[in-house]
């Protein structure tokens, strides 16, 4: 007996040992620069996002943000690596809405996105845009169903990769309409305009930012965004709502997540850091120009976002058969 009470007190002293360390970490936290890991190129909406938020939250810290590159595989690339890392804090992830949907796709993730990870904030939001070169015969979302039903294959489009909120909403608005596009999947949202520029491909939906400026300048034509109103930056660009498909309204989410058994006191100074530096007049001024809106709130209402985009965009997965190649 007395052999088993050391054995239970000695273990007792190592769970309250481990659990000062975990206090005393969150404590002097952060005591070294943060690395900010995105799973997409750079010059895409997540970089955007990324740099713009890192200056500001670096201040709040004490401590620099550095902004790394692990793209490719739909994000997975970057979770993997984020899930290879301590739960220290010091590795933390802006993901997208694969992370919602790679569970679906995927039979054999090394990670599980439930499990894992710890949702921190949502950040931003932005409404997938369909557009096309100006130059194009294709005026707007009829004429491309059109060309869907006339010459299947040749209504092509581009998306950051395959099963991203932007591919997504496309097999949405191929289910609506009763037709079949054309996907080709690239690596990032930046890749995909000069496609479209080039006439490789007929038309490119992306996230608001990686076309405005194009939009604005007269070289690409939006015709098509699926949020319920008109985007203030783009208000020549029709949402799909008014062109008869009410059910076609989306959002890009951008969020921050961590590892799971990252310190409590952690989780909530990244939270609160984060939303303050959301509230800024400059970095909301910054963000919408390029066609985000900012959002921040609680990991609970994050992690609510994610798990409802597991369940809508599994059906979308499941109806139109989307697969990974």
């Amino acid at each position: 007996m007395t052999r088993f009470l050391a054995t239970v007190f000695a273990a007792v002293l190592a769970l309250l040992a481990g659990a000062r360390s975990a206090t005393a970490l969150a404590q002097v936290w952060p005591a070294k620069p943060v690395t900010v890991i995105i799973g997409y190129s750079a010059g895409g909406p997540v970089d955007i996002l990324a740099r713009t938020l890192a200056d500001p939250v670096s201040k709040r810290l004490g401590q620099p943000l550095i902004v790394t590159y692990k793209p490719g595989a739909g994000e997975r690339i970057a979770t993997e690596f984020l899930h290879q890392q301590l739960a220290d804090g010091y590795n933390i992830q802006i993901v997208v809405v694969a992370f919602a949907t790679n569970p679906i796709l995927y039979t054999n993730l090394p990670y599980d996105p439930a499990k894992d990870f710890i949702p921190v904030v949502q950040l931003t939001e932005s409404s997938p845009i369909l557009s096309v070169k100006a130059e194009s015969p294709i005026r707007n979302f009829a004429d491309f169903v059109a060309l869907a039903k006339a010459k299947p294959g040749e209504a092509t489009f581009g998306s950051p990769g395959n099963a991203t909120n932007n591919h997504l909403t496309m097999e949405l608005l191929g289910s609506l309409a009763g037709v079949n596009f054309t996907h080709v999947p690239y690596k990032g949202d930046a890749a995909t305009p000069p496609e479209v520029l080039g006439g490789r491909i007929a038309a490119s939906m992306n996230a608001l930012p990686s076309v405005v400026s194009l939009i604005q300048a007269g070289r690409l034509r939006g015709i098509g965004i699926s949020s319920r109103q008109r985007n203030p930056r783009l208000p020549d660009v029709p949402t799909f709502v008014e062109q008869g498909y009410p059910d076609a309204v989306s959002a890009t989410w951008f969020g921050l997540i961590v590892r799971s058994g990252t310190p409590p006191e952690i989780v909530g100074r990244l939270n609160s850091e984060f939303n303050a530096a959301l509230a800024l007049p400059q970095v909301r001024e910054t963000l919408a120009k390029v066609g985000m809106t900012t959002v921040g709130g609680t990991p609970e209402q994050f992690a609510t976002l994610i798990r409802n985009d597991t369940a809508r965009w599994g059906h979308i997965i499941r109806e139109r058969g989307v697969r990974i190649e």
